[in-house]
């Protein structure tokens, strides 16, 4: 039996004076896969922070595009702000827009978001993160290769180029050039890295998989492919990934399902379709969505207690 370490944590969001959720804690012998989904993450964001609540914090997380960015401040145990700094900016043009992306080259402003925020207007402690007791690896797209790129996240602000290439969509932002490597948004390659996970520890360790759709949704062929192709055309491999992306995904989320009734991981997954855009401005709609990730968090708790302890 694995032993798993739970305390409870106070209610209330992120201050300057609350310490980071991991404080006095030990990390668990969990692996945490997040799914990507741009401010689809609120969701995400709301299952974390019952999570920490919790006193759950999971040794390795592994996320893909929004799901490195929640991921970020989990390890960080920054309760509270990922929701905070959505709700907060999502209206404001710096922040995402395609504003930002004329003038910026970035429909989601990388220098506001990634620098101006949590440098100066909601001040972030990068220290909470280089000394958490939790790992973070963030999943990109390898455009050269067509394959997926994931990088430890050591440190929160020289790695900083890996966490704004793993949620760097295509065609809307500019490619990252990081150690020799040109990359992307990592859901071209890997929306659900719950294989990587495995390969990190084996199959025999605890898997808790946060999905940012519901059980009815099925992903279509992207419609833009003709213009990705002529866009990404040095990129051949890259493109080919995106062309069967709709294929990989759908079977990855059968084959969740599948794993999660035999006991192999634990899914969460929002109980309804969700309505929030990839670029919502809608504060109320954002903060719904992060109470709904919460809630259903909480429904899960006691099955979830159940998998980790089985």
């Amino acid at each position: 039996m694995n032993q798993v370490t739970f305390l409870a944590s106070p209610a209330g969001g992120e201050s300057a004076c609350e310490p980071p959720a991991w404080q006095g804690r030990a990390a668990s012998p969990v692996n945490l896969v997040l799914e990507g989904g741009a401010m689809r993450g609120q969701f995400t964001a709301g299952v974390l922070d019952f999570l920490m609540d919790q006193g759950l914090l999971c040794e390795n997380v592994i996320g893909t595009s929004a799901g490195a960015l929640t991921g970020y401040y989990y390890v960080a145990g920054a309760r509270g702000r990922t929701c905070l700094q959505n709700v907060v900016f999502c209206d404001d043009w710096r922040y995402m827009s395609l504003k930002s992306y004329v003038r910026t080259g970035n429909a989601f402003g990388r220098e506001f978001a990634f620098y101006d925020i949590p440098d100066r207007l909601l001040p972030f402690d990068y220290d909470s993160f280089n000394c958490s007791p939790m790992n973070l690896v963030a999943v990109s797209a390898n455009l050269e290769t067509g394959e997926a790129d994931y990088h430890l996240i050591a440190d929160a602000k020289k790695d900083m180029p890996y966490l704004i290439a793993s949620s760097s969509m295509p065609l809307i932002s500019q490619i990252v050039e990081v150690d020799g490597k040109l990359l992307l948004d990592g859901g071209a390659c890997d929306s659900v890295p719950i294989v990587h996970s495995w390969i990190m520890n084996g199959t025999g360790r605890k898997n808790i998989v946060v999905l940012t759709q519901d059980a009815t949704y099925v992903k279509p062929a992207n419609k833009l492919l003709p213009l990705i192709s002529s866009r990404y055309r040095d990129y051949p491999y890259y493109v080919e990934r995106l062309a069967n992306r709709h294929i990989d995904y759908n079977r990855t989320y059968r084959a969740i399902d599948r794993w999660h009734d035999e006991g192999r991981l634990f899914r969460i997954r929002p109980p309804k379709p969700v309505q929030v855009g990839s670029m919502e401005k809608d504060p109320e709609k954002l903060l719904a969505l992060y109470e709904e990730g919460y809630q259903t968090a909480a429904s899960n708790w006691p099955a979830l207690l159940q998998y980790l302890e089985s």
